[in-house]
């Protein structure tokens, strides 16, 4: 009797603990959309704005998971192999805005100045790649960020100004002429593919593969929500302060191209995207392609 009491305490003490939950830091924006569907009960979501917080924590392995530019991550992983890509989440959110434009092709900037957040970043990349391809001259001039890009925009809507969802949404809100050239959709008409890989999951070595599979379900799951537009995802992204009310909010998950794939899934994608990177700027990608260790799998 003695024995099964001390094991009851045992079984209950241990049941009781409260269960560690899985910390992931994301960047504010589209991938927020990623993670609504989420439960706080097993996730501790830690969203930042800016790349800084995010070399940072790569370089501090300060969280489980991090969802991050699937180029940053291949870069920061060449230093050191400390997280792996696991899934590819957002396909490109970038688009050019003006009330000037009209048959809503890129010939358009041709000649014109283009107003671009991020320098050496993402849509820096992009913005560059496209204009090349489709043999458009243009003057490219920067902000360090997607809120100034829109702030400036509002200032002179006439401008051709580069933003993301879900600043795109919002601004077409306060701007009802505005009138948008999807970034993503060009690019597939290059390459015939799911557009670029813009953001990936990084996931630290040494998370156990039960927990990495029941994240890879659970963001799955949650994308698969957010793009039915879920009223109650719709609701907590209105609640996360992504837009002012459902129907903007709407607009950006049309926007953002929230799509779940698992990199062997997409692997002629991602190194299509990197190969541009490398002919641009190498750097920006560690100086060549990651090696296949950079890739997280079950099979380890």
């Amino acid at each position: 009797m003695k024995k099964y009491l001390i094991c009851l305490f045992v079984v209950l003490l241990f049941g009781c603990q409260p269960k560690e939950r899985i910390t992931v830091m994301l960047p504010q924006g589209s991938p927020e959309m990623t993670v609504l569907g989420l439960s706080d009960k097993d996730y501790r979501l830690d969203m930042i704005l800016g790349p800084d917080s995010l070399v940072a924590a790569f370089g501090s392995q300060s969280h489980d998971v991090i969802i991050a530019p699937t180029n940053l991550g291949a870069k920061l992983f060449q230093s050191k192999e400390t997280y792996q890509l696991a899934a590819v989440l957002v396909w490109g959110n970038y688009h050019l805005v003006s009330t000037s434009f009209q048959s809503l092709e890129l010939s358009e900037v041709q000649g014109k100045d283009i107003l671009v957040f991020g320098q050496n970043q993402t849509s820096d990349i992009i913005i560059k790649h496209l204009l090349n391809a489709f043999s458009i001259d243009a003057n490219v001039t920067y902000v360090d960020s997607v809120a100034n890009a829109a702030a400036l925009y509002l200032n002179d809507p006439t401008k051709v100004v580069m933003v993301a969802e879900p600043s795109l949404s919002r601004l077409k809100s306060l701007v009802p002429e505005t009138k948008s050239i999807d970034l993503q959709t060009l690019y597939q008409s290059l390459y015939g593919s799911n557009a670029y890989p813009q953001a990936g999951l990084f996931i630290k070595q040494g998370l156990s593969t039960v927990k990495v599979n029941q994240l890879l379900e659970d963001i799955a799951s949650s994308i698969t929500s957010v793009n039915a537009k879920e009223e109650k995802l719709l609701e907590r992204g209105v609640a996360w302060g992504l837009a002012p009310d459902k129907d903007i909010f709407s607009s950006a998950i049309d926007g953002s191209h929230l799509f779940f794939a698992k990199p062997e899934d997409v692997m002629d994608d991602i190194h299509t995207y990197f190969s541009i990177i490398l002919d641009m700027n190498p750097g920006l990608i560690g100086g060549s392609l990651p090696n296949d260790r950079f890739y997280w799998s079950d099979v380890q």
